[in-house]
């Protein structure tokens, strides 16, 4: 038996390291959004819903983190799951979270694509 058929289990740092770090910036998107919408219903007395959308930004980065630390089990169904929380952080935070969300989804992607 040739030592060559042998192949080595692909390494997901990258998947987890962009996820991570996608996550945070995340976090701190979600905590900004929490700011604004707290700061606008003070100054307005009428929340605009940036506030709850901060929380729901934060939910989203967490199970994004947690998610891209456990890719290496189920590569295909976590790297789904990390791609749709990337998505939702654009779409519940939109400019505070498009670099978070944009690491998070290329997280997604390179576990579905790298074999």
């Amino acid at each position: 038996m040739a030592t060559d058929d042998y192949k080595k289990p692909t390494s997901r740092v990258p998947e987890m390291v962009l996820g991570i770090i996608g996550g945070v910036l995340g976090i701190i998107a979600g905590i900004i959004a929490l700011a604004v919408g707290g700061i606008g219903e003070a100054l307005t007395g009428s929340g605009g819903g940036v506030g709850s959308l901060g929380f729901w930004c934060i939910l989203v980065s967490v199970i994004a983190i947690i998610f891209s630390c456990l890719i290496n089990k189920k590569r295909v169904l976590f790297g789904i799951i990390v791609l749709i929380c990337g998505i939702l952080n654009i779409v519940f935070v939109s400019y505070f979270g498009i670099l978070s969300g944009l690491l998070i989804i290329i997280s997604g992607i390179l576990a579905l694509v790298r074999k």
